[in-house]
């Protein structure tokens, strides 16, 4: 069966059928998906061999406050006079208004789209992704087009996704990994073991306050939020490897090699200072017998400030160490126990391997060249940047090429002088003896 992609045309009439109840769209439907075009077309440009990322507004100038302050709203830049909407015009602004901190400005004059500024909304509005107490303000209920790479396009309105495009299909919604139940299960005996620590030191005073698991386990989600999104901004890449927590943290860990080991001290093991000390500090401000997540986002201390930076500094430290080659390894009390970190395993060696025989192969990423042709050799894996690189030797365990096996057809010789191939006949000089 034939699949059916789906377009900034299909796209328009969802948004258009799935617009949240109550508001109105200012934006007509030929407008509308005259915008998604545009912005669709501009996702798959670049400037200076940097992709095209923006968020698009749609809205009239006039419907944002002139005394708009970033973080709490926008603050509004007209231009003095405006400009087509073109996927030229957007790609060159592109570069001056970053999609974590402001918005391109266009609006509807007459029959047309026109850019009338840009507006400057600084990075409150990524709490949810970056992680943090901070409320994410809402100062506008007309759309905004996200476009965040080729052919991905998402329209939000208030902050809530209404439909995008994904590889060519519509989608309403999207993934997170920690709204899931199998992840916090996962950490359920660490989570335990903070809330008894907790009650212990609680028991003492004369008011004991009780912590909540949602309060304990968000605190360490929000943090790894912010360490994923600085790697993932680094665009370089990079892995988090968690383990369980060991009793002897000299203990080497099975099929896992970490070269870069810190020592079994208390900096490494930071963050769960910082964990007790804002649960200490929270609940020397309430006569309450338990607190939860809310009552940390409501607190407004500047010791819960100045220690949840402290928790985003440990974010910053995971993520710059994840820039080396290798995972970086944390336990499942986050504590740091080194990076470089190599998975192996002891695989027995192939009994074959396989030659693709369609030279077009070594030329797709991150595929294996199997199950194709006769067996002549090591395999030959596909490459991350148009390389072929070898996987097996002898010494590794691979096996030679049988006999009779046919071989690959030998590179046609060069001349001493001649830098092209030999394919037509040419004479070269020969040396004087």
């Amino acid at each position: 069966m034939t699949r059916q992609y789906a377009y900034p045309l299909e796209l328009a009439r969802y948004v258009r059928d799935h617009w949240p109840a109550g508001r109105t769209l200012r934006l007509s439907d030929e407008l509308l998906t005259e915008a998604l075009a545009i912005a669709f077309e501009a996702s798959l440009t670049s400037e200076e061999a940097r992709p095209t990322r923006f968020r698009l507004l749609l809205t009239p100038p006039d419907a944002l406050p002139e005394n708009g302050r970033p973080n709490e709203g926008v603050l509004r830049l007209k231009f003095a006079e405006s400009r087509a909407l073109t996927a030229d015009e957007l790609r060159g602004l592109g570069p001056s208004a970053p999609f974590e901190a402001a918005l391109i400005g266009a609006h509807a004059e007459g029959n047309d789209l026109r850019i009338w500024g840009i507006a400057h909304s600084g990075p409150a509005w990524l709490a949810p992704t970056w992680g943090g107490r901070n409320v994410v303000p809402n100062w506008t209920y007309d759309p905004i087009v996200h476009v965040n790479g080729p052919g991905r396009l998402a329209v939000r309105c208030a902050g809530k996704l209404v439909g995008g495009l994904e590889r060519g299909a519509l989608v309403n919604a999207t993934l997170d990994v920690f709204d899931s139940e199998w992840l916090p299960a996962m950490f359920e005996r660490e989570l335990h073991e903070v809330q008894e620590e907790h009650a212990a030191g609680q028991a003492r005073t004369r008011s004991p306050t009780a912590a909540d698991q949602s309060l304990v386990g968000r605190v360490g989600q929000h943090m790894l939020r912010r360490a994923i999104q600085l790697v993932r901004g680094s665009r370089h890449g990079g892995m988090i490897l968690v383990v369980e927590a060991l009793a002897d943290s000299t203990r080497v860990l099975e099929n896992l090699g970490i070269k870069y080991c810190f020592a079994a001290d208390e900096p490494p093991r930071r963050y769960r200072t910082l964990l007790f000390q804002i649960l200490d500090r929270l609940a020397s401000g309430t006569t309450s017998p338990s607190m939860d997540w809310s009552d940390f986002a409501r607190a407004t201390h500047p010791d819960l400030e100045k220690l949840e930076q402290s928790v985003f500094e440990m974010s910053r430290l995971i993520a710059s160490l994840a820039a080396v080659d290798g995972a970086v390894v944390l336990d499942k009390r986050f504590a740091i126990l080194g990076f470089g970190g190599e998975v192996s395993g002891d695989l027995p060696a192939p009994l074959r391997v396989w030659r693709a025989t369609d030279v077009r192969q070594p030329r797709r990423r991150g595929r294996l060249l199997g199950a194709v042709g006769r067996p002549v050799g090591p395999a030959l894996t596909g490459p991350s940047r148009g390389r072929a690189a070898r996987s097996g030797s002898r010494r590794g365990g691979a096996r030679p090429a049988p006999r009779g096996a046919a071989r690959p057809a030998p590179r046609p010789r060069r001349c001493r002088r001649s830098r092209a191939p030999s394919s037509r006949p040419r004479r070269c000089r020969a040396r004087p003896s």
